[in-house]
């Protein structure tokens, strides 16, 4: 890991970004003779008005469970989880004062908006790919190429060669694979499909060679809404496999089945150790937006990313967007967060 002046550094930075974010508001407000945040009802998690001043927010599952705790107890805010393209669209509407995503804006969601967004880093966690599997209870092993071959549907029972090769002395049940996969436009599917497009040239041709918010599965899928729904699919459908945040599979009962990822002899799970073993290679570039998937540090595991806050350059509602930043990126915030399935900035 990083020395502990390297690591507040990160933090130090985008809190800076922050303060330039909350000066430009000011200036706006100043101008305009008052500033007020969005009060659209988003139907944000936990219900109720939001408080005075509160910064409506609306976007990834990925994050939700650490931003609904955090809002609720900072009363900075609120937050409807809902998806990165829905929050995207929210912001664009100007409908909430900021967004969850765990991916950058592509082309024509930049255009839609047609300003700059700037993207905070708020917290870095696992893709778990949990199971179901009818006579095995406990994890099981899937190198990177087997794994996106059953997205890609190049592999389609749980007796195929490649998987039986990982799991050595494990019976499987020759059985078809249920695939599940986001409904919606999703940050976790973003991050998912980068990552088995990286590895799998057979997935690349099939699937997409880039990262999609929407990807076109070639495998027979299951599709839900957002990653609640996914963990939701797994759980329901016997000898199923899914992609969720390491938060949402702690919280649906699935962290135990999170399928560990690699090679022979070197097969890594979604543990706080192999996130933060990613972790510390993470570098902070002028975008701040963060790369660590796939990497190849030692220990890592290769599903981990970073995921984001959204705020439109010159918007009135900034200064309340920047309390919310302060707060999660604050000591109580990020002290949370092992205990809830994530990792903090390192």
């Amino acid at each position: 890991m990083k020395r502990p002046e390297e690591s507040s550094h990160m933090k130090r930075s985008i809190l800076v970004a922050g303060g330039v974010l909350i000066a430009s508001a000011s200036l706006i407000a100043a101008g305009c003779g008052s500033s007020s945040t969005p009060s659209t009802d988003t139907g944000a998690s936990g219900g109720g008005e939001a408080p005075a001043g509160a910064a409506v927010g609306s976007g990834a599952t990925f994050p939700a469970t650490a931003y609904t705790k955090w809002c609720q107890e900072s009363e900075t805010c609120t937050y409807a989880a809902k998806g990165s393209g829905a929050g995207i669209k929210d912001l664009t509407a100007g409908t909430v004062a900021w967004a969850g995503s765990d991916a950058a804006l592509d082309a024509d969601e930049q255009k839609a908006i047609g300003k700059t967004v700037y993207y905070f880093p708020t917290l870095l966690g696992a893709i778990a790919v949990p199971t179901n599997i009818d006579g095995t209870s406990k994890a099981i092993n899937l190198t990177g190429p087997a794994l996106a071959g059953i997205f890609d549907g190049d592999i389609t029972t749980w007796t195929d060669k490649d998987i039986a090769a990982s799991n050595p002395g494990v019976t499987l049940p020759d059985k078809p694979i249920a695939v599940c996969v986001r409904a919606d436009s999703s940050g976790t599917s973003y991050n998912f499909s980068g990552y088995l497009s990286q590895i799998s040239q057979g997935f690349a041709d099939r699937v997409g060679a880039e990262a999609s918010k929407t990807p076109s599965w070639t495998a027979k899928v299951i599709a839900s809404p957002g990653n609640p729904g996914v963990a939701q699919c797994v759980k329901t459908n016997v000898n199923s496999i899914g992609y969720v945040d390491m938060a949402e599979a702690k919280v649906a009962g699935l962290a135990d089945r999170a399928t560990l990822i690699g090679d022979e002899g070197n097969y890594v799970g979604p543990t706080t150790a192999a996130v933060e073993a990613a972790a510390a290679s993470a570098e902070l570039p002028d975008n701040l937006l963060i790369n660590v998937l796939n990497s190849t540090a030692k220990g890592a595991y290769p599903l981990v990313a970073a995921t984001y806050a959204l705020a439109v350059d010159g918007a009135k509602d900034n200064a309340a967007v920047g309390k919310v930043l302060t707060y999660f990126l604050g000591s109580t915030a990020q002290g949370q967060l092992d205990a809830l399935g994530y990792v903090p900035l390192p």
